[in-house]
């Protein structure tokens, strides 16, 4: 009979796959027992929705994808050292592509040993601007696209770890998905829900208070300025 209440009890609205927090860590934080067969699964259901929610707000306002993701991206030379790509940390650059020439640039030639934290591809040599010659003298006239870098990035989230691939998702991105979900779950509770809400794109969150200082903060601090 118990085992029929917690399958009864299951969750049906699934965690998104860019879920920043699990459901477990979610409702231990605000006070409920996970293994609790008389929550209800409404309960269960509401608290993924808010997550799902909250973690789209925060890719949305940060410009990045948090989970490891395969990227192909084209890209200009940036006429220096550094190549900044889209998405970071970089776990792995796949290939680099010299799209014009058609070959790849040798693996050995760069490096994101040091630089892969922050999304760059280090090389000596550097990565040339290419551009469109125009009027007399040929001056460059604008940029060409001639990289095409297929590289991972991002994080191992909480709800894909194992205990062999532990997460590595920075704890206070998801420290202050707890913290907005929470707010919204007891102003929800308190019948004070709806009095205010902000939308960006395709996402919408509703304030009924202003976020705190501390998730703003870490909402900038991981923010994609590049």
């Amino acid at each position: 009979m118990a085992e029929e209440q917690q399958i009864i009890k299951a969750p049906t609205v699934p965690l998104a796959s860019n879920a920043l927090t699990t459901l477990s860590d979610m409702m231990e934080f605000i006070g409920m027992d996970p293994d609790d067969a008389s929550i209800p699964r409404v309960v269960r259901n509401n608290l993924i929705r808010l997550i799902n929610s909250a973690s789209e707000y925060i890719e949305t306002m940060t410009s990045r994808k948090f989970a490891i993701t395969l990227y192909n991206e084209g890209h200009y030379g940036s006429g220096a050292q550094e190549l900044c790509l889209g998405q970071y940390p970089i776990r792995e650059v796949v290939t680099v592509e010299d799209t014009e020439n058609e070959y790849a640039v040798p693996a050995d030639s760069y490096s994101v040993d040091d630089t892969g934290n922050i999304g760059v591809i280090y090389r000596d040599k550097g990565w040339p601007v290419r551009g469109y010659a125009s009027g007399l003298a040929n001056d460059l006239k604008a940029s060409r696209k001639y990289l095409k870098v297929t590289y991972r990035a991002g994080f191992v989230l909480p709800k894909d770890a194992t205990e062999e691939v532990p997460s590595d998702l920075p704890y206070d991105l998801q420290y202050i998905v707890w913290q907005m979900v929470q707010q919204q779950w007891n102003l929800a509770n308190n019948g004070a829900n709806g009095l205010s809400a902000f939308t960006i794109s395709d996402v919408s969150w509703t304030f009924d208070k202003e976020l705190s200082t501390q998730v703003k903060d870490i909402i900038n601090k991981y923010q994609r300025w590049a």
